[in-house]
């Protein structure tokens, strides 16, 4: 067909208009070699300042970037410098001070250039080439106007070297815990097992600052234990909630106290104090019925034969005289911290003020009628 080179042809193998050139064999480059014929150029800086005397490099990081007293020392000083060198043996703080504003407006200026030439190219971070403009705009264009100044002259090593605060010392090393915590909780194990970690590491924290061991607390299984433990919570709570109903009426006897009270009949008046008498005496009937059965329980258990009733009711006698000791205690210290408080003394009431402030608390529960039997209190039923 017209157009088609075959390869087998003489023609194919030579160089046709339109194709290009081929490579000779051994001007052909390897991949990832630069090619042989490219010219290879090596850049160097013709003018440096000595820096074999440094004792330090002076890259950066030896000041921080906002700290003006350090910036403005180090620039009065360059200026000082720069005065030595041309010739002048002093300089009025003044003339230093107007010399380091003509920096500052002079660095002013060419950074401002280079943020220019930063927003006409849309660039946040400078370029070279954004050096090579603001350079140009101040009429720098080649490096050997700066040559001059690039010759330190005589000035010895030791007043160009600037001087810096002496490094801080180092922190002292963490107190060693591994003969207090045991090969248990040391981390020193756990980086001694990593072998991928340099000895010069320090170890890993103790264990107990990092670590946390789930505590499950043993559940009770045993139906007998459960019940008595939840008649114990039980009998508590009740207890708490006789304490706050108690507080709780006391709060509203001295808020109604307070009040006005309204005026009363002689008839009402008389009446409550019937009321008040005829339950002071059923009460202390109730008491003396009670301390009664008590004491003939505890004569026939000290003759040995007292039935189950018997030591029931002793146990529950002693329980609740325990327990009445125990709130009395409670109430006195309350009381003496309290006086002690506001300076006053504390002198504890007698069995008889005892006796009479709980007839009285037993007077203000509410009383219920059962008529199957005679008057009983409401919380009579756990008695």
């Amino acid at each position: 067909m017209p157009g088609i080179i075959s390869p087998l042809s003489a023609s194919g193998t030579g160089t046709v208009a339109g194709m290009k050139r081929p490579y000779e064999e051994v001007s052909v480059p390897t991949y990832g070699e630069p090619h042989p014929k490219k010219r290879k150029v090596i850049h160097h800086l013709r003018h440096t300042q000595p820096v074999s005397h440094y004792v330090e490099p002076l890259g950066g990081g030896f000041g921080a970037a906002d700290d003006e007293e350090f910036v403005h020392a180090h620039l009065q000083r360059a200026i000082a410098i720069q005065c030595k060198g041309v010739g002048f043996d002093g300089a009025k703080p003044e003339a230093v001070e107007a010399m380091a504003a003509r920096v500052h407006d002079y660095m002013s200026n060419f950074t401002d250039n280079i943020r220019k030439s930063m927003s006409s190219a849309r660039r946040t971070v400078p370029l070279p080439h954004d050096f090579v403009y603001a350079l140009n705009s101040v009429g720098l264009t080649g490096s050997g106007v700066l040559e001059p100044h690039l010759d330190t002259g005589d000035l010895p090593a030791s007043l160009l070297q600037p001087a810096f605060a002496p490094p801080e010392p180092a922190e002292p090393p963490p107190p060693d815990l591994e003969g207090m915590l045991g090969p248990e909780l040391s981390g020193r194990a756990d980086k001694e097992s990593r072998k991928y970690i340099p000895a010069h590491f320090p170890a890993f924290p103790p264990k107990h600052t990092w670590m946390a061991t789930p505590v499950y607390a043993k559940r009770e299984v045993d139906p007998h234990t459960i019940r008595e433990r939840a008649a114990k919570e039980g009998v508590e709570a009740e207890k708490s909630l006789r304490r706050l109903m108690e507080k709780k009426k006391e709060g509203d006897r001295k808020k109604n106290a307070s009040r006005v009270q309204p005026q009363r009949s002689q008839v009402a008046i008389k009446r409550e104090e019937l009321w008040r008498t005829c339950l002071r005496e059923a009460l202390e009937e109730e008491e003396e019925d009670e301390t009664h059965k008590l004491r003939e329980a505890q004569r026939r258990d000290a003759q040995g034969y007292a039935s189950e009733l018997d030591i029931q009711l002793i146990e529950e006698a002693n329980k609740a005289a325990k327990e009445l000791r125990q709130a009395e205690q409670d109430e006195d210290k309350t009381a003496t911290e309290e006086a002690k408080k506001a300076g006053e003394t504390y002198t504890p009431p007698t069995s008889e003020e005892r006796r009479e402030k709980r007839m009285q608390q037993r007077m203000e529960q509410r009383v219920t009628v059962n008529y199957g039997r005679q008057f009983w209190r409401k919380n009579k039923r756990d008695h």
